[in-house]
């Protein structure tokens, strides 16, 4: 009984992950298409769109990130931070 119980509870656990993961991936296609609309609307203006940009760039790593946990072993990304002495 109580191994059903774990399993269950592993289980619930996981699907977690898989929601946000899928979370992630539908945010980041929607600002992604948010950007790709601004350049159509503004092609000789892509200054206009740097805020979509850094927002798609954002919810690009995000998914990535999340995806990396869920898959060991796929692309990860890190901050690293390199101190002159």
């Amino acid at each position: 009984m109580r191994v059903i119980a774990v399993v269950a509870c592993c289980f619930s656990i996981a699907g977690c992950g898989i929601a946000a993961k899928v979370e992630s991936r539908n945010e980041y296609q929607e600002s992604t298409a948010r950007y790709k609309a601004c350049l159509t609307d503004n092609p000789s203006a892509a200054k206009n769109c740097e805020g979509l940009r850094l927002a798609m760039e954002t919810d690009e790593r995000k998914y990535n990130n999340l995806s990396a946990g869920i898959n060991p072993g796929s692309q990860s990304t890190a901050n690293v931070t390199i101190l002159n002495r």
